[in-house]
């Protein structure tokens, strides 16, 4: 997993760690839940941030997934032309043999 993988993991998981400590505060507090109804406004772009991290993270996958996908078109059309061409190489010689030996009458 490469750097920017591991840092987007890390926004993602710091995320996920401060939605899970707001939910127990809310739970063992519910007075601090009265307190905070002046700014549920901001909830709306706190989950709507939660979104976008998922979805960049599904673009992301599907992104590398493709490009592991067409790199693997290309190794095997590779690898498919360098057997053909080994084949050709040793089918070469053994052409000429036959076409050298004489066939026919004793």
């Amino acid at each position: 997993m490469g750097k920017n993988r591991m840092i987007f993991y890390a926004i993602f998981g710091a995320y996920h760690l401060c939605a899970f400590i707001f939910t127990v505060v809310i739970d063992s507090n519910t007075s601090a839940l009265f307190s905070m109804a002046g700014y549920v406004h901001w909830f709306k772009y706190i989950s709507f941030i939660g979104v976008v991290l998922i979805i960049t993270d599904f673009a992301w996958s599907w992104r590398l997934h493709h490009r592991h996908e067409k790199e693997s078109d290309e190794f095997r059309h590779e690898n498919n032309t360098l057997k053909a061409k080994i084949y050709d190489f040793q089918e070469g010689p053994k052409e000429s043999s036959k076409q050298a030996t004489p066939t026919g009458s004793k």
